[in-house]
């Protein structure tokens, strides 16, 4: 399944993980009101990427609108803490809904707190499909951010092992000296460059999939084939 306001592609497994925790927890007004909180940061963070985005002019300014608001709505989740309220938080988070590992009709997204259903309307599906587009283009970020720190860990790498050759001390007929500078440097240098060079080919291939993935799902968008 698909958010149709963020485009998180969600496993059935994580959704029938989700949902049997909820039921285990349907009482439990402090696991409710930590999941509602999260809901809510994720929410914040996600609205503000899309406005750093699509509206770079303004973005102080409501980014400091944006942080109010959540201020306030902590303020909310808190005083409903306080006061034991736990009908709000079941309400809120729809678990007095009739609701199993098996139903998929309310499921908050973990990313930006919204629902997530199975049957989306008209104007959900084009949602879907501008977050589908925006997904695309984080993946084209995770490639060129992975291209980029593969090309700075080969970079490290080759000097880590420049300093490598230079650990052969002359005067120390030609045999490598593990206590010298230089071999420290090479060390520090490999490792970093070789964390450097695995996330960089991680970014790569995760951003490729993610492309390949949502370019699929909107060929199936515009065919007509796509079933949520």
């Amino acid at each position: 399944m698909y958010c149709s306001n963020c485009g998180l592609n969600i496993s059935k497994k994580m959704i029938d993980k989700a949902l049997d925790q909820d039921t285990k927890h349907v009482n439990d007004i402090e696991y409710l009101a930590k999941s509602l909180l999260s809901t809510k940061k994720n929410a914040f963070k996600e609205e503000l990427k899309v406005i750093k985005y699509e509206d770079k002019e303004n973005y102080k300014t409501r980014k400091v609108e944006l942080l109010n608001k959540l201020n306030e709505e902590v303020k909310v989740i808190s005083d409903k803490l306080d006061q034991n309220d736990l009908a709000y938080f079941q309400e809120v988070l729809h678990v007095n809904d009739k609701r199993s590992v098996n139903t998929l009709d309310y499921f908050v997204c973990p990313r930006c707190g919204k629902i997530v259903k199975p049957n989306l309307t008209e104007g959900e599906s084009k949602a879907l499909a501008r977050a589908a587009h925006s997904e695309i283009h984080r993946g084209r970020n995770n490639i060129s951010s992975g291209m980029c720190s593969l090309m700075i860990g080969l970079i490290l790498a080759i000097i880590g092992f420049m300093f490598f050759a230079l650990s052969f001390k002359a005067t120390n007929g030609g045999v490598l000296d593990t206590s010298c500078v230089e071999f420290y440097v090479f060390i520090v240098l490999v490792v970093f460059g070789f964390v450097l060079i695995g996330y960089g080919i991680f970014n790569f291939f995760y951003g490729r999939n993610k492309i390949n993935n949502y370019e699929t799902l909107l060929k199936e968008m515009n065919n007509g084939a796509f079933h949520q």
